[in-house]
């Protein structure tokens, strides 16, 4: 055995002794002793542990007449080191599997680290922490592959491409492998091209290049040395090779879109069994119903493209509830270590990365159209919500047309402690504050408070108080009746950090006349945004009402939405009419135009309806008042913090609610009328009467 100074005191450096090319395996006096016996590095299909999890593994080999016990012996890589504590033995001339998931709390057999699957060193130390009982050097090695001793306990070593955790390892048909193939090189590789390339795909010397052109497994195709196809939209190319010696390549795969450089699809592929198989398939309708289960054992592999980004391997599921029973179903995809997917995840709408991405199928025009139309809305007044930012893109799956969807991070704590700027935050969701991150007590203590009426400084020191109005007008105004499930609510983990409210899936909009007010106020559940509270406290009660009869005169006013609405509508035509046609036979949708109509229908008619509820709920009257707002050239006129468009306005007001109307001057002008300043508090606006306010050019 070699001897060494304790663990404690051993450097990366003085370890790199014993570390040598990782096509090699150190095995001292392997035939003696306890040794590591195979290692996986990247786990995605071999070996599934408890909750469908899918953890890396070392295997340990005793060849010796008796069992060997690990208690007090010691495995490190680099400078990560698990002790063995408990009795764990490794059976005579036996295995013993260690799963490096770092979930200690599961049994001794966790470790409290996981694998590098760009290679390492692992040590294995006796109790005495000084002595090695084995040296295991790997290098990268592709997902679902191991590298192991031949015979078990014996010097010589293989990559393998079926692993054997807890078995005998066994000699690959061809002799052992002592690496990995390189990968099929083509001169265009998959991608968005403006027109259609001519690719020529080409194999190393001395290997075979297998492929195909239809997304069905290259391993079945038959081999070639090189090969040149013209390259279609739709296009998806699977190829690998194959050479003496080595264990196949990793996939060369990707799809070939065609089309102006704009208009890039996110192209996805998957083996046609994970999608349509029965037994396996995400995607299956009908009697198996696969989509319904979920979770990483319902989890597929998949090779991503995004817009003209490169493809990238990634995990592909089901995700949402509404739309899992349809066929165009919501997805899921998710950047991890075991496909080989990038560190860096994806890049967001609003520069965040995350490790997850959702595509949202938003299933029918009007859905497309009413979470767009609040997103650019709630943009545009800036208000006090944070929302997931969303790409429109067309999606190809296997090369095929699969729809119009949105591409947005899920609203979890990774994504939402980068828009915090904080390094954790709480994150709770429906209508009984489930903690998905953190815990609730900070917000119960607040909502203890909401009840007991408590003053509106108290309040916010828990809460963003204008997040949880916002958050109150929207859902009023749009009517939605699953408010109370569709609710998350984040606080940066800090002292002083307050809890604000996320505003996500606003497809489901009432009628123009549904009593979404009374209805809000008859709900057993304290659900946010808590209305029977807010109305019945003194101080948010005014806040409220002022905040919903602005956003009506303003942004939500029929000549701010209309024209959002329509600028959308024209902007995503061609998209929400080819996702119209893809589906027409399967989904019993509305055509876009239909649900264009129907959204300027709701903004013409709701604000009235909705006033009116909230005048009887109140106990106010409805007043009106006169604003003419000159051109926008001149100044802008700003009713409570949000801009008036340019003409003249008769606003619906609740009485006894103050109003504040500012004038903002463009350079080179000045506030004309009324005179004595650029702000008007109007403490009962009702009463005003008519507002004529003019800006005068007076030179820059």
């Amino acid at each position: 055995m070699i001897q060494v100074p304790a663990l404690p005191y051993l450097a990366p450096v003085r370890i790199g002794v014993f570390i040598i090319a990782w096509w090699s395996v150190v095995a001292v006096q392997a035939q003696q002793g306890l040794v590591i016996n195979e290692v996986q590095a990247a786990n995605r299909t071999t070996l599934t542990g408890q909750g469908g999890s899918t953890p890396d593994w070392i295997e340990l080999y005793n060849p010796d007449r008796k069992p060997r016990s690990l208690k007090g012996m010691r495995i490190r890589l680099s400078d990560r080191v698990h002790h063995f504590e408990q009795d764990l033995w490794v059976p005579a001339r036996g295995h013993l599997l260690l799963l490096a998931d770092g979930r200690l709390s599961e049994g001794p057999e966790h470790l409290g680290f996981r694998l590098d699957r760009d290679g390492g060193s692992l040590l294995l130390v006796d109790r005495d922490g000084t002595s090695i009982l084995d040296v295991f050097t790997f290098g990268a090695l592709s997902t679902d592959r191991s590298m192991g001793r031949l015979p078990d306990g014996g010097s010589a070593w293989s990559i393998f491409h079926l692993p054997s955790p807890a078995q005998p390892n066994r000699m690959p048909v061809k002799g052992p492998l002592k690496g990995t193939a390189p990968r099929p090189v083509s001169d265009r590789p998959p991608g968005h091209y403006p027109t259609a390339p001519r690719v020529q795909l080409s194999a190393a010397e001395g290997c075979r290049l297998h492929l195909t052109l239809d997304a069905t497994d290259p391993r079945t195709a038959p081999a070639t040395t090189d090969t040149v196809f013209n390259a279609v939209h739709g296009t998806v190319l699977r190829a690998i090779c194959r050479c003496p010696g080595l264990v196949e390549s990793e996939e060369h795969a990707g799809t070939y879109t065609i089309g102006p450089t704009d208009a890039a699809p996110i192209a996805i592929i998957a083996a046609p069994k994970d999608l349509w198989g029965e037994e396996r398939g995400i995607l299956v309708e009908g009697l198996h119903d696969n989509h319904t289960r979920g979770g990483t054992d319902w989890e597929r592999s998949a090779m991503v493209q995004l817009a003209h980004g490169t493809p990238m391997p990634a995990g592909l599921r089901v995700s949402g509830s509404g739309s899992r029973g349809l066929a165009k179903r919501s997805l899921k995809l998710y950047a991890r270590d075991r496909y080989g997917s990038a560190d860096s995840g994806w890049v967001m709408a609003d520069g965040t990365r995350c490790d997850e991405l959702m595509l949202r199928a938003d299933a029918s025009p009007h859905a497309f159209l009413s979470n767009l139309l609040m997103e650019d809305l709630v943009d545009r007044a800036h208000l006090e919500l944070t929302q997931q930012p969303s790409q429109p893109r067309m999606v190809l799956v296997n090369g095929k047309p699969w729809g119009l969807y949105r591409a947005m991070p899920p609203k979890d704590a990774q994504w939402l402690r980068q828009r915090a700027g904080a390094e954790a935050v709480d994150v709770l969701e429906g209508a009984s504050f489930n903690a998905l991150s953190g815990n609730d007590d900070h917000f119960r203590r607040a909502l203890d408070l909401l009840e007991r009426q408590a003053p509106l400084d108290s309040l916010q020191i828990y809460w963003e108080v204008e997040s949880l109005v916002d958050l109150a007008c929207i859902d009023m105004y749009t009517g939605r009746a699953d408010h109370e499930l569709n609710v998350r609510c984040y606080r940066p983990r800090q002292a002083g950090g307050r809890w604000r409210w996320v505003l996500f899936d606003l497809d489901l909009w009432t009628l123009p006349d549904e009593p979404t007010v009374p209805r809000m106020l008859s709900g057993d559940v304290h659900a946010a945004p808590f209305l029977p509270l807010l109305l019945r406290h003194p101080q948010l009660e005014p806040l409220v009402s002022a905040r919903l009869s602005s956003l009506l005169a303003t942004t939500f006013h029929p000549a701010v939405a209309g024209v959002a609405l329509d600028s959308l509508y024209l902007q995503y035509r061609p998209a929400l009419e080819a996702d119209h046609d893809r589906w027409r036979s399967e989904l019993n949708n509305p055509a876009p135009l239909e649900s264009r109509d129907r959204l300027n229908t709701h903004l013409r008619e709701r604000p009235m309806p909705l006033l009116e509820q909230m005048a009887r709920a109140t106990g106010r009257r409805l007043e009106e008042f006169q604003i003419d707002v000159p051109s926008t050239l001149e100044g802008e006129v700003r009713l409570n913090g949000l801009p008036l468009p340019e003409g003249r306005h008769r606003i619906t007001w609740l009485s006894g609610v103050p109003a504040t109307v500012e004038l903002i001057p463009r350079p080179g002008h000045v506030v004309d009328q009324p005179r004595g300043g650029e702000r008007m508090v109007l403490s009962d606006p009702g009463r005003a009467g008519k507002l004529r306010p003019r800006f005068r050019y007076a030179g820059l």
